[in-house]
Formats: C-alpha cells, structure tokens, sequence
C-alpha cells in the first residue's frame, strides 16, 4: 500500500514539474520582428542646429585670431605652444592656473588647480594644451564653445560661449 501510494505521489511531482514549464513568448502576428524606427525631427534639427551653431564659432575665432595664433586639430586656437622635448608626461600632477575670459575681455573664472595631465577633468581643449606644455610655460587658447564649456556652460560661463583661456603649468 504505501509503495502505490508512494508511486502515486512522485508521478503526481513529475507530471507538476513538467507541466509548469513557461512558453516564451512570441512576436505578434502582425509584426514582422523588426525594431520599428522612428526618427525625431526635433532631434535632427537640434544636431543640425548644433552644427551651424559650432561653425559659426569657427568663423568668429577665425576673425579674432591674429597673426600669433596657429589653430590645433581639435579646432581651438593657441599662441605659446611650441615644440618642446620636455613636455609634461601624461599621469604627472602639475598645478594649472587658468583665467578665461570672454571674447570681449571680460574675466569669467580665475582658478588655480592641481590636474593630473591625460586625466585633468578639464575642458577638451585644457586638456590637449596641457599634454603640449612643459612647466612654467604661459599659453593662451581661444576655444569654440564646443570645446570649452559646451550646450550645458558652468556657473561662471553661459552655454554656447566661445572664450579666450591664459592658462600656466606649474
């Protein structure tokens, strides 16, 4: 008797565990699998926006530039980098002191700070001055707003603003 009811009890398991098993789902028979994409057009007009508004910072830098500043890959403008054997490695910890200012001279931030070059936390185009410097060397840059303080600005730097950076590494 308790063999059968035994028997009875682990069919009664198996015959659960089995038939608890979950199906997956399955797509829609509408739907073919694929993603449907949706494009933004206000997306698209904010990049395209973005874009007139980077190159009109590239024509104002251009004219405000004079005969002492090269402009750099990135896109920025510099006058004081030269070529130099002894340039600061990436990893050393140097102290920077930057004063931006706006294109019409007006001072905005006058900070000193300890950077760690290659990993300084600064704008794009600190950084890529910083790994051209060698200590004590005076630099000024004029960055587009895409490269300093961006869509976003700081407390000191509104959004979209092209600056002018006199900036020593120590």
């Amino acid at each position: 008797m308790r063999i059968r009811i035994l028997a009875v009890v682990l069919t009664a398991e198996v015959l659960l565990l089995t038939s608890c098993q979950r199906t997956a789902p399955q797509i829609p028979s509408y739907r073919s699998g694929r993603q449907e994409v949706r494009v933004d057009s206000s997306l698209i007009q904010a990049i395209e926006t973005n874009q007139h508004l980077a190159e009109e910072a590239d024509r104002a830098l251009a004219i405000y530039a004079d005969s002492g500043f090269a402009q750099q890959e990135p896109g920025y403008w510099s006058r004081g980098l030269v070529e130099a054997d002894s340039t600061l490695e990436t990893g050393s910890t140097v102290t920077l002191h930057r004063k931006v200012y706006s294109l019409d001279s007006v001072l905005l931030e006058d900070v000193t700070t300890e950077v760690t070059v290659g990993q300084s936390g600064e704008t794009q185009a600190v950084s890529d001055a910083l790994s051209q410097m060698e200590r004590g060397q005076q630099v000024t840059l004029l960055v587009p707003w895409y490269l300093g303080y961006g869509a976003t600005g700081s407390l000191t730097v509104a959004p979209y603003t092209n600056i002018r950076i006199e900036m020593t590494a120590e």
